[in-house]
């Protein structure tokens, strides 16, 4: 069993990277297993082994390395299969896990019947509040989180119709998103923030930026840019998310190799009501002024291969703005907090520094 999670891990989940991998390797401290990355794993197992790993279970004790998920394993294989199927989603597993690290998982009731569910970590300084990209759900934020946990302030957000959120509104527009935001944001003690947000969730970030520049410090967009051709641009993504292993393709430096199970959850996800419906013709005209009057400093993280939003984009938009820079991140795609995370947040920490001191 361990050589064939070594071959595994290394070939199916690292693309071969990681030759030297062996049983004692550390598997979340050097970051080989992330969100998505998780998502396969588990399936894997399952499938495998017959081992449906119970939320209780996926802990950094059992995930430490392939040899405690080895024993992990055995032990569960062992017991009756009846006892340890649990009726849980492989989200409500991944944010399972989260909470093992200390990350707080949260359910805000925010006002119209939304509920707001967030992943939470303390620290010092203005709140990180953390904006996914359309359709990923808060833990796509999970390394960013374990890397300033204890250094800073930082929330992710699930957005209405996706993650763990509720909301009676399951087809959520552009303009819903910016609301349930706002109305999430009442209920924070803290009043100074630092939005960074993922490709979509850069919109809703910017609206909020223009709207309160005494309260943001500062707006970091990954995976954002001026796109000019509007229609056509979200013409070729829909088409592209009608084929979830073109879609990762153009979205991942090191696509993720596609499994039953991570087809089924990108089926799920670009399947659902709330992806369609977040660019209206009102939110495609919004973004064409999306950076307008926004005086708050701005950092851009451009993925170098970035399919979705190529980096010139960002440059383009980066130029715009009287306070903004462009950081290019190499190896890198859409995702650059799931594929570069220690390198995101050492960019993001490094422009926040400099905010300061300016």
């Amino acid at each position: 069993m361990i050589e064939e999670l070594i071959e595994f891990i290394n070939q199916d989940l690292l693309e071969g990277a990681a030759p030297d991998l062996d049983q004692h390797t550390p598997l979340l401290e050097l970051g080989i297993l992330n969100s998505l990355s998780m998502v396969r794993l588990l399936a894997h197992v399952d499938q495998r082994y017959g081992a449906k790993i119970p939320e209780h279970d996926i802990t950094p004790v059992h995930f430490e390395n392939i040899e405690t998920l080895c024993a992990l394993i055995t032990a569960l294989s062992s017991e009756d299969k009846a006892q340890v199927q649990e009726a849980t989603s492989e989200l409500d597993r991944l944010v399972k896990l989260q909470e093992s690290y200390g990350i707080k998982s949260e359910l805000v009731p925010a006002g119209s019947g939304f509920k707001q569910h967030t992943l939470r970590v303390k620290g010092d300084g203005p709140l990180w509040i953390l904006l996914p990209a359309l359709g990923n759900p808060s833990t796509s934020w999970s390394s960013t989180l374990r890397s300033v946990q204890g250094r800073h302030n930082a929330v992710a957000l699930d957005l209405a119709g996706f993650g763990l959120s509720e909301s009676a509104n399951d087809a959520p527009s552009y303009v819903d998103h910016v609301e349930y935001t706002l109305q999430y944001l009442e209920t924070l003690e803290e009043q100074e923030w630092v939005l960074v947000a993922n490709s979509a969730g850069s919109m809703i970030a910017t609206e909020i930026a223009r709207r309160y520049p005494d309260k943001v410090k500062a707006l970091v967009c990954t995976g954002f840019g001026l796109v000019e051709d509007v229609d056509n641009w979200w013409g070729d993504l829909k088409k592209m998310s009608a084929n979830p292993e073109q879609f990762l393709a153009a979205a991942y430096y090191h696509p993720p190799k596609m499994t039953p199970a991570l087809e089924d959850l990108l089926n799920d996800v670009l399947s659902r009501p709330a992806y369609h419906t977040f660019l209206d013709d009102y939110a495609k005209k919004s973004m064409a002024t999306t950076f307008d009057n926004v005086t708050v400093p701005t950092l851009f993280v451009a993925g170098n291969h970035d399919q979705i939003i190529p980096p010139e984009w960002s440059e383009k938009a980066a130029e715009q703005l009287e306070n903004a820079t462009v950081t290019r991140l190499s190896r890198c795609g859409h995702f650059s907090a799931s594929e570069r995370p220690e390198e995101f947040v050492w960019v993001v920490e490094d422009f926040l520094t400099k905010v300061e001191m300016a």
